[in-house]
Order: structure tokens, then C-alpha cells, then sequence
């Protein structure tokens, strides 16, 4: 249940589900910021719908279109940018409305009130509509967290029940070598997944993406090789520093210098880490 290519996730806004009887919101996500309130748009929709008894497919609002998919007991409503043909969301919404009914049926029939054990439906629709869709090559690496960037690391709302389970699952795999692609094999959950699990990573800072280091990449300095890695791996350290202009791929730089490709893909990664090279514009990493 991927999302499809002709689906443009940047078109997302907010995704929300609510109970039709009642009008209770069960879930909501925000995706980008709006001109207008989210919620206020979508209890406007929403009493037309359930205490107007009126059928509304679709409701367009300050340059929003709001696409609306009645299920049996619960209303889901998909706030996109304008798009020429709009059918495709409607299609995965419908699909989404279907599967959330189908796995919480006995909780919709014996409503209680208690909206806890939704949220863990929250990596479902991220798998229809993520917050990104990632390249499966890039590597991913954990962000340290830190009281000095409060901004790394947030808390992720949806990472509760089996939703905390599978995403500290996905964490244990993550080793800064790995590429996404490794980690759903190695894992043997479906790509759809953990694709939304690290679209959740990306979203709350937990980690840093970056294309695999290949004789392919092409590397920028940012400054020079420090006292302590010259130290480690020698005078040569400051000549592959200099001949990483974005120009050259690290095989060409690898023929310029006295080291094996392999050495100097290791020593590329280790001024990566260490803030001395980064990766040329277009090679797809993630700032």
C-alpha cells in the first residue's frame, strides 16, 4: 500500500479520522503548515456531513481541497494543496478508510470514548502518505540527542503500542552503514514499514540521511583535517581534503593519492562524520 508515484506527498497537509456518530476526532496529522486552522476546516466539514446528514465528497477552502471518504462508522478527510486530477488521493483515502475499519472494528462498535489505542494507526497512514518519501540507498544515522539542540531528537507522538515496538526495532539496526534498503531486509518487516517508520525518523530528527559512500560520491570541504585524524592517518589526509572540490568522485581522487579506493572511502566517511567533507549539491543527502 505504498504510495503511488503519481501521488505527491508535498501536496499533503492534514490527514484527520472521526468518529460519525458523535463527530469525535480520532486522529490527526498534520503534514504542513496552513493559512488556515486544519481542525476549524475540518469540524466545518464535518457538521455538514453528520448533523446536516448532506453528501460531500469534496470541499475546497483559501486554495484547499479537502477530499472526504465516508466509511461505515468513521469520516476520514485528506486537506491537499490544489491538483489538477485529485483522484488518486481519494483512492488511497478510501483504501486507508477501509483498512482502519477493518482493524478496529470491535473498538468502533464498543466506543468507549478512549482514543489511545488509535494512535497507533498513525504508521498506517504514514505508509499511504508519508511526511517524505526517502530514497530506500541512503544511510541513515542517529541523531545524538543533546540539552544544547533541543531540536534534535523530539518526541515522537505516534510511537506508542506496537507503533514503539517496530520503530525501536528499526533504531537497533541503524549503525551509520547500513542504507535503508539493508535494514528492510535485515529486518523482515515490509518495505511499506519501514519506509514509514523512517519517514517518522526523518520528521523528528532522530536521524541524518546520506547517499552510501561509493568510488561515485562526490565530497566539498568545510574545513581542515584536525590536529588528531592528521595524527591517525597522516599527512595524506589534508591532500584528499583538498582534492574534494564537488568536481572529482572519490575513485578519481583515489588515483591521485597513495591509497586503495576501500582506505580512502573509509577515511571520506571518517571526515564525514567528523565535519570536514560533505556531500556535493545533488548527491541527495539530507542537511
Amino acid at each position: 500500500m505504498m504510495i503511488r508515484e503519481d501521488l505527491d506527498e508535498e501536496k499533503v497537509r492534514y490527514i484527520s479520522i472521526v468518529r460519525k456518530e458523535g463527530g469525535e476526532p480520532i486522529i490527526g496529522i498534520p503534514y504542513r503548515e496552513m493559512s488556515v486552522d486544519p481542525d476549524l476546516v475540518a469540524s466545518f466539514v464535518l457538521a455538514i456531513i453528520i448533523f446536516e446528514n448532506r453528501q460531500l465528497k469534496t470541499f475546497t477552502k483559501e486554495g484547499y481541497v479537502v477530499i472526504i471518504e465516508e466509511g461505515e462508522q468513521v469520516v476520514s478527510l485528506l486537506i491537499i494543496d490544489r491538483v489538477e486530477n485529485d483522484e488518486v488521493y481519494r483512492k488511497a483515502l478510501k483504501k486507508l478508510t477501509h483498512r482502519f475499519e477493518k482493524e478496529y472494528e470491535s473498538l468502533l462498535e464498543s466506543w468507549k470514548g478512549d482514543i489511545r489505542p488509535f494512535r497507533e494507526f498513525a504508521l498506517g497512514i504514514l505508509e499511504t502518505f508519508p511526511y517524505r518519501i526517502l530514497e530506500a540507498s541512503l544511510v541513515p544515522k542517529l541523531v545524538s540527542k543533546s540539552d544544547a539542540a533541543p531540536d534534535h531528537r523530539s518526541e515522537i507522538p505516534w510511537s506508542v503500542g506496537k507503533t514503539d515496538e517496530k520503530i525501536h526495532k528499526i533504531l537497533n539496526f541503524i549503525n551509520g552503514k547500513r542504507s535503508i534498503n539493508e535494514i528492510i531486509e535485515a529486518s523482515g518487516m515490509s518495505e511499506r514499514e519501514v519506509m514509514a517508520i523512517f519517514s517518522l525518523l526523518d520528521r523528528y530528527n532522530w536521524v541524518t540521511l546520506s547517499p552510501k559512500i561509493t568510488d561515485s560520491v562526490k565530497l566539498v570541504k568545510i574545513s581542515n583535517a584536525p590536529d588528531f585524524l592528521i595524527a591517525v592517518y597522516g599527512e595524506q589526509i589534508s591532500n584528499l581534503v583538498e582534492l574534494c572540490d564537488g568536481t572529482r568522485n572519490l575513485g578519481e581522487v583515489s588515483e591521485m593519492l597513495p591509497y586503495s579506493l576501500e582506505v580512502v572511502m573509509v577515511v571520506a566517511k571518517t571526515l564525514i562524520d567528523y565535519g570536514v567533507l560533505r556531500y556535493a549539491s545533488g548527491m541527495g543527502a539530507k542537511k
